[in-house]
């Protein structure tokens, strides 16, 4: 009986589109526009609605179908028939070529108002992983449901389908999420043109930036976001009066001004390293942009004609960056050395959005297909933990204890010290002062009462002086922790009490 009923929901769509042989528009011009403006999905997704058109299908075949445009008032749907390379003999359709290649009966139906019909027998089904007590997790928000999915730091495995659930009409088109220093979630917004602010449950707190409310003449089409070392937030802009730059904003999301502007073409996404600013570009002569860390252009960072529309960026912990190509002949995940020269690009999987290094060495990456793993030497396809056609950018949540490290200005130390830290007792911040006399590698960890390590915020090589850490203890509970220095020539603990 239900297979009958969705064939005649969708018999009429042979008659309706009988005019229309074939859309006009190839599967790389529609998957290329919807990214570079996700307006246009926000007008499919009405569409949709208005005519109950399926908004995405999954077959039992892996292929995914997925509304991208419309052309001659009909929606045009992009066929995607490798999930690992989706730009292979992709294809565009009306519906009634899909309904006639495509088994209705045996597929998933996701419409745009939520409603999904299934009948793969489970086939999409998500398995959950167990979450793992104060593990660390990897944010990817997701846009045709409109929410951020939560992957383990360490497995990749999915933990969390509704880390932040569909927030309509807040969340249209989810690109990046971020952790903030005062324990918040924020998420660059395509469509609404904002940045929006969640609390770690999920829960809605308000539109972040900019503060006061939408303002396209500030931000429209944005995209990928990243803190500045002072806290403030710098947001790319693809579209409007401030298109082609990266507009910045202080820590309650108002505006500071315009950071960089020029030597930016349709930027993508950013990447803070400890003497410059990499900015992506999916088109222009420079692929990445290098700026000082005022804003200031410095160079064409990559400029590969193998390398098009570029996308996220990564530092790797040997200070090598990754770049996802999204498209093109060299599309897959590029890797450069520090100075930006080429060392290789891994092609196990296409077509990529996002990307994160897992600790395995291994890489997750995104692309219309869902999110894979591949070898990290070889690009090897691992797995595809998840089929969906939307997911974005990767982002770190710590769950543990928030961080912020500072120099104390004027700082001069002759010795080492870890200092007792205040206020203490404290709910739910406390600052940690310590002293280096010279260059030497630093690790601060903090225990637990029973000597569990619950967080280990600084791990590296730092300059001789005085530090100070901002800490939030939001996801801790009451009780007695100890805090440790460790250098090559002096170890220390001490004590702090967390009163809620």
């Amino acid at each position: 009986m239900r297979k009958t009923t969705i064939l005649a929901v969708f018999l009429f769509c042979l008659v309706l589109e009988s005019s229309f042989a074939a859309p006009k528009i190839s599967f790389t011009e529609l998957i290329t526009a919807a990214e570079l403006n996700p307006s246009i999905l926000s007008e499919v997704k009405t569409k949709c609605i208005q005519l109950n058109f399926p908004l995405e299908i999954y077959t039992n075949e892996k292929v995914i179908i997925t509304a991208r445009g419309i052309e001659n008032n009909q929606i045009v749907y992009a066929v995607i028939k490798d999930i690992i390379h989706p730009f292979s003999n992709g294809e565009t359709m009306f519906l009634n070529d899909v309904i006639a290649n495509y088994d209705f009966n045996s597929s998933r139906l996701v419409y745009a108002d939520g409603k999904i019909t299934d009948n793969t027998n489970g086939m999409y089904n998500i398995v959950l992983s167990p979450k793992r007590s104060g593990g660390k997790l990897i944010l990817v928000p997701e846009w045709t449901l409109d929410k951020v999915f939560a992957f383990d730091e360490t497995t990749g495995d999915i933990v969390d389908t509704n880390f932040i659930p569909a927030s309509a009409p807040m969340l249209a088109s989810p690109k990046q999420a971020l952790q903030t220093a005062n324990n918040k979630i924020i998420v660059s917004d395509q469509i609404t043109d904002a940045v929006q602010m969640f609390d770690t449950n999920g829960t809605y707190v308000r539109l972040f930036a900019p503060a006061g409310g939408v303002n396209t003449a500030i931000l429209d089409n944005i995209r990928g976001i990243a803190f500045r070392p002072n806290k403030n937030l710098l947001v790319t802009v693809a579209s409007g009066t401030s298109q082609n730059t990266l507009q910045e904003f202080d820590t309650a999301g108002v505006r500071v001004g315009t950071f960089i502007s020029g030597n930016l073409n349709s930027p993508f996404d950013i990447l803070i390293r400890s003497n410059d600013i990499l900015v992506s570009n999916s088109s222009g002569t420079n692929d990445v942009s290098k700026f000082s860390l005022t804003g200031t252009f410095i160079s064409g960072f990559i400029a590969n004609s193998n390398l098009n529309f570029a996308q996220a960026l990564q530092k790797l912990p040997n200070g090598n960056i990754t770049v996802c190509a999204f498209s093109g002949t060299g599309t897959g995940l590029h890797i450069y050395d520090s100075t930006g020269t080429f060392i290789n690009n891994l092609t196990g999987v296409t077509g990529n959005r996002g990307s994160w290094r897992l600790p395995n060495g291994n890489f997750l990456v995104s692309n219309s297909g869902g999110v894979h793993e591949i070898n990290g030497t070889t690009g090897a396809l691992i797995r595809t933990i998840i089929v969906r056609s939307d997911f974005q950018f990767f982002g770190l949540y710590d769950p543990n204890i928030l961080v912020g490290i500072a120099p104390v200005q004027n700082g001069i130390s002759s010795e080492y010290e870890l200092f007792n830290n205040y206020p203490n007792p404290f709910n739910p911040e406390t600052n940690i002062r310590y002293s280096i006399p010279k260059k030497d590698f630093v690790s601060i960890k903090i225990y637990n009462s029973i000597g569990k390590e619950v967080s280990s915020f600084v791990n590296k090589i730092q300059e001789a002086g005085v530090y100070e850490i901002k800490i939030n203890a939001d996801n801790l509970s009451s009780g007695v922790y100890y805090y440790k220095l460790v250098t090559n020539e002096f170890t220390k603990t001490q004590k702090m009490i967390l009163l809620k």
